[in-house]
C-alpha cells in the first residue's frame, strides 16, 4: 500500500499492540517491562510503529479499515538489498527500544526460527510477518479482509507464502485461507511451541 497517514499508522500500531500483547514472542522481547503491562503496551506500540515503517520500505502493509483497527505486514519479493537496508534500520532502533535483554531475546528467537525454517526451501516465498486486529474490533471479518489484498498479490506473483504463529487457536482461521501446517517447533527462549504454516502458490 502507499504510505499510511501518520495518525492511521499510529492507530494501527496501537491495535497491533493490544492484539498481540499476550503473544509469547512479544512478551519475551519486552522483558524489560517486567510485570508493568502499561509499559509493555507502550513498548509494543513503538515496536509495531517501526515494523510498519519497515513493511512499507521492504514489502507491503495493509490496514484493516479506515480506523486503523489492525494491520498485516508482509515481506515480499522486494529486492534483497532494499529489504536488508530496511531491516538494518529497524534493528538499530530495536536495540535501543528493547534494551539489552529484550534485544538478546529478539535476536535469539529470530535465529531459532530461521534455523527451523531452513529445510523448507521458502527463500522465494512471501512472509506474513505480523497480523493482528484490535480486540474490540475482532469478530467482524476484519482479519480475513486485511489479509485479502496481500494474498491476492501473492497469487498474482505466483508465489508461495508462509507465517509462524504461537496461537494454536488461529490455525483453523489460516487454514481457511489456504495455509497448511508445515511444522510444529519448540522455541527455547519463549519456552513455547509455535507452528509454521505454508500456503502454496495459487492461481491468480
Amino acid at each position: 500500500m502507499s504510505s499510511a497517514p501518520h495518525t492511521q499508522a499510529l492507530q494501527a500500531a496501537r491495535s497491533l499492540a493490544a492484539a498481540l500483547i499476550g503473544d509469547p514472542f512479544y512478551r519475551a522481547v519486552t522483558v524489560a517491562c517486567g510485570e508493568d503491562e502499561a509499559a509493555r503496551l507502550a513498548m509494543l506500540e513503538a515496536y509495531f510503529a517501526l515494523a510498519l515503517v519497515e513493511g512499507e520500505q521492504a514489502g507491503r502493509v495493509d490496514l484493516a479499515d479506515d480506523g486503523g483497527n489492525g494491520a498485516a505486514i508482509w515481506t515480499t519479493d522486494t529486492p534483497a538489498a532494499q529489504r536488508q537496508a530496511a531491516y538494518a534500520q529497524r534493528e538499530d532502533a530495536l536495540r535501543v527500544l528493547l534494551g539489552e535483554q529484550g534485544y538478546a531475546h529478539f535476536t535469539a528467537i529470530v535465529e531459532n526460527m530461521e534455523h527451523a525454517l531452513a529445510p523448507h526451501a521458502l527463500q522465494d516465498a512471501w512472509y506474513l510477518s505480523i497480523a493482528g486486529i484490535a480486540p474490540d474490533a475482532q469478530g467482524r471479518g476484519l482479519g480475513a479482509s486485511v489479509l485479502a489484498p496481500g494474498l491476492a498479490a501473492v497469487d498474482a506473483a505466483g508465489a508461495a507464502c508462509f507465517l509462524e504463529t504461537y496461537n494454536e487457536r488461529s490455525l483453523p482461521f489460516y487454514a481457511r485461507l489456504g495455509f497448511v501446517v508445515a511444522g510444529r517447533y519448540a522455541e527455547a527462549v519463549t519456552g513455547c511451541d509455535y507452528w509454521l504454516m505454508v500456503r502454496p502458490p495459487h492461481a491468480a
